[in-house]
């Protein structure tokens, strides 16, 4: 068998980006998921683009982070809606391979290697990854997020 063809995708800030789906007024606001800072559990789980900006660091406390930021808008951290994105995160790559491997709840290993035909047979074409900027473009139909990077919305429609 000649060689295989993974993929990596990884979403990033996918805490961030699932809590600003229904929150569009946050999108260019600093944003961060947290733990309860009264109970002592006050870090950092995930931030958006316009906190990184700030120098956000994930598992930093949060009284660092809003000394940084102060304006830091910070959100509770809601586990079933994120294994919810990414069990139909995963059914959107299984639209592409039945062989992936789930790496945590936001990484995705994908061997394409028997499915290459659905990206034109040419395994170059896949190291042509769009920038940031077209990635968020593409994704913005389907999940409204600005921080979750997939490209596969701009592969020809197969199904």
């Amino acid at each position: 068998m000649g060689e295989r063809i993974i993929l990596h995708c990884d979403l990033n800030s996918f805490y961030a980006s699932v809590e600003l789906l229904d929150k569009p007024a946050l999108w260019e606001v600093p944003v961060a998921v947290c733990g309860n800072p009264k109970t002592r559990h006050g870090i950092i789980l995930a931030k958006n683009e316009p906190a990184k900006k700030y120098g956000i660091q994930t598992a930093e406390t949060v009284w660092q982070a809003k000394k940084k930021c102060p304006g830091l808008v910070l959100l509770p951290p809601h586990h079933d809606l994120y294994k919810m994105w990414s069990v139909r995160v995963n059914d959107i790559y299984e639209r592409f391979t039945d062989l992936i491997e789930p790496f945590g709840i936001d990484e995705s290993w994908l061997d394409v290697t028997g499915s290459l035909h659905l990206f034109g047979g040419d395994a170059e074409k896949l190291t042509l990854v769009p920038t940031l900027d077209k990635a968020k473009e593409i994704l913005a139909a389907e999940l409204k997020t600005g921080d979750t990077v997939l490209f596969l919305n701009d592969l020809p429609d197969i199904y």
